[in-house]
Parts: C-alpha cells; sequence; structure tokens
C-alpha cells in the first residue's frame, strides 16, 4: 500500500510549484478552484510547507494533498513572510474580494457611520436586515 501511494504521489521539491485544492466553504464565488503555491519547506520527510503570493499558508500539508506542476510559476522569492488561512490567502488574491459579504443589523436608516456597509463604501443590500427604510441603497 505504501508503496503504490508512493508511486502515485511522489515527493515533492523545495521551490517546486504546486496547486492547492481550495475547500468549497474557502472558495469565492466566482475564483479558482485551485490555488498556485510552492513549496517552502519540508518537515520529516512527510509534511509540506507552502507559501502563495498572498503568503506562507498557516497549515501543513501531505503529499496527497496537493498536485505537482510541471512548469514553475511561482518562486520562493514571490511569498510574502506574512502567514495565512486558505480563505485569507484566497481572498487577497480573488478578484472578487473574497467569499463574504457586508452584512449591517442597523435599526434606523444607516445614515450614520455605525453602519458596517457604509462604513466601507458599500450600498446595503436585500441580506442586511428586515423590511426598514434605508438611505444606503
Amino acid at each position: 500500500m505504501k508503496t503504490i501511494s508512493n508511486k502515485n504521489f511522489p515527493a515533492a521539491l523545495i521551490s517546486q510549484t504546486v496547486r492547492v485544492k481550495i475547500p468549497d466553504f474557502d472558495q469565492c464565488k466566482i475564483g479558482s478552484l485551485k490555488l498556485l503555491a510552492v513549496v517552502v519547506e519540508i518537515i520529516d520527510e512527510e509534511f509540506y510547507r507552502i507559501g502563495s503570493k498572498a503568503g506562507t499558508l498557516n497549515q501543513l500539508f501531505t503529499r496527497n494533498q496537493f498536485t505537482l506542476c510541471e512548469e514553475k510559476f511561482i518562486s520562493i522569492s514571490d511569498v510574502t513572510n506574512t502567514t495565512k488561512s486558505i480563505r485569507k490567502a484566497v481572498a487577497q488574491l480573488s478578484l472578487s474580494g473574497g467569499q463574504g459579504f457586508l452584512r449591517c443589523d442597523c435599526q434606523k436608516k444607516c445614515t450614520t457611520k455605525k453602519c458596517k456597509c457604509r462604513q466601507s463604501n458599500v450600498l446595503c443590500n436585500s441580506k442586511c436586515y428586515n423590511s426598514t427604510t434605508c438611505a444606503n441603497k
């Protein structure tokens, strides 16, 4: 069984470009399904620390959690020194700015800066609150 696993998932080398599958709950609505990254460090010959252009991912990966790329898309010098979760890295690299949306629970008309949507210069949407009148639509 170990021989078959080693054949299907050969060891990755440091500075090799890999594709990490983004979990469903971390994906953006219009973003990619895979995150391009590079192997930064190998720990105990079976755990891999992986970094992307957004920063180093804060978890360790085993060899069956990513696929190897034959081309070199990212180098280690492109990886920033910050440590981030997959969700934050994907949100930073996506065109849409991440998977979530802003939502306020204002009881008034959203006229002050206490409204989360108005603070971020975003219009309120139907998910914000019930049918109260709003000045930020």
